[in-house]
């Protein structure tokens, strides 16, 4: 029988406080326009330096300015592309007297020159179902456990969701159902460097899973930021959820207890007790004083926050069900400098389970990580929404979290740890995630994140892709290793480079905005237009394994005749071994009276279509070579038999192998080949002169996939002096001309190459000495034209070229 174990008193006391985000309901987010800002400085920091006629204007609608969204952020000089019209440093907050007053302001603003687009503040709340009764710790002791994990929760069952004992374990539950942490820590454990951030009512420093200093001495908590109106600018968690939330993600792992001989918890990216503490937190308060409630406009900087210090993702556990302007464009903003935003997709499943909650709806644009909430069981809890968009599950029932070593505004205290459900408790799980893919390949950006997370995850529901459990459950094993370090990941955008006309219809523009939608917001008859681009894989890659578009690169649109906003939508047509074809959209507006024709284009010109895509699969690598004999500082002699062995490995496989002499005089003497299924050969030494020669022996692996992946190895090697004839007058090659085969005789080891007229490569032969045979085709196989060609041999003895000629074919 299921467990569902859940205290609701708790979290109605929590909701009942009647301190708020603000003032919302009676309160706008305006960017102002370039016009408006033409005389001054754009980059205002406070409410005083908006321009007088912005504040002329708002105070003829009864509109105070509050605050500047730039005020207190380290703004970064870059941006979003034009397209987006995000301006942050032109963005203000107004309020009215009451809301109807907000109401017809707001209407009043959509049209004025000196605003580019206004909207309500609108309110998220956390998305917090309870916090649970303690569960007995299992009565199973396993000693087996890695020992990358010595917490002491984790040990004793509570902590299912990083690792599921099933029915012996304190809440049931299916045995391996969980993320399958144990394993994935043996690759990655995150990084000292690596920064995560928590948008939420707040942090304890002073919980001992969570602050304290990294193993350089530098602190663990980093770059903390209140972003709200609160007077003292603390980030202090009054409320209880910020806490645990940070809890999941990032709780100090393998350090042992704290507070008692058995509590403790371990983290999604929380190192390993060690060297490596996993990684720094950067707490951001959004929920002013003890309020669970933050706005649009507080979560917005927050996102801008948490991408100009460098973190690589921000965890956001809130959640309403009315979309927002700036926070779609901070989602962007994050995504185009870094950072994955991580948000937790809600606790509507009882009421309106398909309720799209925001901003991680948004996830449907890719600007998101959307996840819901699983059971020890591996189902979707009863509460978890799932709206389109949503990516995939993470345990969010009894997930066992540090809690505040005081007690909170409202009385609730817990002994260092809490177990704690909702989506909010989902959510950080995979925030952690991205820190340890992060940490693991640091090449990996944007849309990237999300395609491994949710297309690695476990399947638990209806087989495929289904509406309540999405892609399944997230695995952190599976996810670690389809980027593994045997696949390449390849970065690159192209242009459209082919357009087709795909029917004609009502085209609905939702969203004024820069360029075209300005010029065509609302409805007009439009041509649909397909644009399609198509490029080949690096020859590099063995096998792909995955293909998908990106965000920043990515200029078009979906094509559905409708465009509630700028947000780029391309999908992967077709892919093959060696090939991929996107598809997006744009229309034309039946407008023969247009002044530019290029006008007449949404969202944009053809010529501006273009492509971000990222591939990934087994590349191949050059091949790793050991040489095992002879010892390195070796001596030899002209004439003797020189025995060489090695031991190799490559992904693809390796060709031949090639040895030759360097010496430190300068050049490089060829030894002879061997094929690439050998481990060893051996080879007779050259004579090179009255005195000895010090320098290297030198031995490479080739890998020829059609690729020239090589490795060599060279250690030092001495050649000692000898008398030397010159036997370069023995080598030979006939008959010429020749319609077949070519005899030729080697003067000793070394190299055979026929070159072509021109110089190019035909073909190469490895020789020992004496009789050789060309077969008269190149190294493909296919027989060589009729024409003038030469024959050159390298080697010991020196080298030597001979002119040829062959009739036919």
């Amino acid at each position: 029988m299921r467990q569902f174990v859940a205290s609701y008193v708790v979290a109605l006391a929590l909701t009942s406080s009647t301190t708020q985000a603000g003032d919302a309901p009676r309160e706008l987010v305006v960017q102002l326009s370039s016009v408006a800002v033409s005389q001054q400085d754009a980059r205002f920091t406070s409410t005083g330096a908006i321009p007088a006629a912005a504040r002329a204007r708002f105070a003829a609608l009864g509109l105070r300015a509050s605050r500047a969204f730039a005020g207190r952020l380290a703004m970064r000089a870059t941006t979003l592309p034009e397209l987006y019209g995000f301006r942050p440093e032109r963005i203000v907050l107004v309020e009215a007297a009451d809301s109807a007053l907000a109401t017809s302001a707001l209407a009043a603003l959509a049209d004025d020159e000196l605003v580019d687009w206004a909207e309500r503040n609108v309110t998220r709340s956390v998305t917090l179902v309870g916090y649970g009764i303690a569960a007995p710790a299992s009565p199973h002791a396993v000693a087996t456990l890695d020992t990358l994990a010595n917490d002491p929760h984790l040990r004793d069952g509570r902590q299912y969701a990083l690792w599921n004992r099933g029915p012996a374990g304190p809440f049931g539950g299916v045995t391996g159902a969980d993320l399958h942490a144990i394993m994935a820590w043996r690759t990655s454990v995150g990084g000292n460097a690596l920064k995560l951030a928590v948008a939420d009512t707040g942090i304890d420093p002073a919980q001992p899973e969570l602050g304290g200093l990294m193993p350089d001495g530098s602190p663990r908590i980093v770059d903390s930021m209140n972003v709200t109106d609160d007077v003292d600018g603390a980030v202090t968690d009054l409320y209880g959820h910020g806490t645990p939330v940070a809890g999941v993600m990032a709780a100090r792992t393998n350090d042992g207890p704290h507070f008692a001989p058995t509590s403790g918890v371990a983290g999604v990216c929380g190192g390993d007790g060690a060297g490596n503490a996993g990684c720094r937190i950067v707490p951001i308060k959004i929920a002013p004083g003890h309020s669970g409630e933050a706005t649009s406009f507080d979560i917005a900087r927050a996102f801008l926050h948490a991408a100009d210090v460098g973190a690589r993702a921000m965890n956001l556990s809130f959640a309403g069900d009315a979309p927002s302007r700036v926070e779609r464009l901070a989602l962007t903003y994050a995504l185009f400098n870094g950072c994955v935003p991580v948000c937790a997709a809600g606790n509507s499943g009882y009421e309106q389970p398909t309720l799209p909650l925001f901003p991680a709806a948004f996830a449907r644009d890719g600007l998101a990580i959307s996840v819901g909430a699983s059971d020890s069981y591996d189902q979707r809890t009863p509460f978890s929404s799932y709206p389109f968009g949503l990516d995939l599950l993470a345990p969010g029932l009894n997930v066992y979290t540090t809690f505040m070593t005081y007690p909170s505004y409202f009385g609730a205290s817990y002994p260092g740890y809490v177990p704690a459900s909702g989506t909010s408790f989902a959510a950080p799980h995979v925030a952690g995630a991205v820190g340890l893919l992060a940490a693991a390949r640091p090449e990996l950006s944007d849309t990237d994140f999300q395609h491994v997370i949710r297309e690695a995850a476990d399947d638990i529901g209806a087989p495929g892709y289904d509406a309540p459990t999405a892609y399944g459950r997230l695995n952190l094993e599976r996810m670690l290793d389809r980027v593994r370090p045997g696949i390449g990941i390849w970065h690159h955008e192209i242009a459209a480079d082919s357009f087709a006309v795909a029917g004609e219809g009502q085209l609905l523009v939702e969203e004024r905005g820069p360029g075209t939608l300005g010029l065509h917001y609302g409805s007009s008859w439009s041509t649909r237009l397909a644009a399609y681009g198509t490029v080949s894989y690096p020859d590099s890659f063995l096998a792909v394994t995955g293909v998908w578009l990106r965000v920043a690169g990515t200029m078009a649109a979906r094509g559905d005749f409708r465009i509630p906003y700028f947000a780029p939508s391309a999908e992967v047509m077709r892919q093959d071994a060696t090939s991929a074809t996107f598809r997006g959209y744009l229309y034309r507006v039946s407008d023969d009276s247009c002044d530019v024709c290029d006008d007449r284009y949404v969202p944009l010109a053809p010529s501006n279509v273009r492509f971000g895509f990222t591939v990934i699969g087994v590349v191949d690598r050059p091949p790793s070579l050991r040489v095992s004999s002879p010892a390195a500082g070796a001596v030899g002699r002209p004439g003797e038999l020189l025995f060489v062995g090695w031991q190799s490995s490559d992904v693809d496989r390796i060709s031949r192998y090639r040895v030759a002499f360097a010496p430190a005089a300068g050049g490089e003497v060829a030894l002879g080949e061997a094929p690439g299924s050998a481990l060893s050969a051996v080879f007779t030494l050259p004579c090179l002169g009255p005195a000895d020669a010090p320098g290297e022996l030198r031995v490479t692996a080739l890998d020829e996939h059609g690729h020239a992946d090589e490795t060599t190895v060279a250690q030092p090697f001495t050649l000692r002096a000898g008398t030397c004839s010159a036997p370069l007058a023995t080598f030979r090659a006939s008959p010429t001309p020749f319609t077949g085969a070519l005899s030729l005789f080697a003067p000793g080891a070394g190299e055979l190459r026929v070159l072509d007229a021109s110089g190019r490569l035909v073909h190469r032969l490895a020789t020992s000495g004496g009789p050789v045979t060309w077969n008269g085709r190149d190294d493909s196989g296919n027989s060589a034209g009729a024409g003038i060609y030469w024959v050159r041999f390298r080697g010991a003895a020196g080298t030597v070229t001979r002119r040829v000629v062959k009739l036919g074919r």
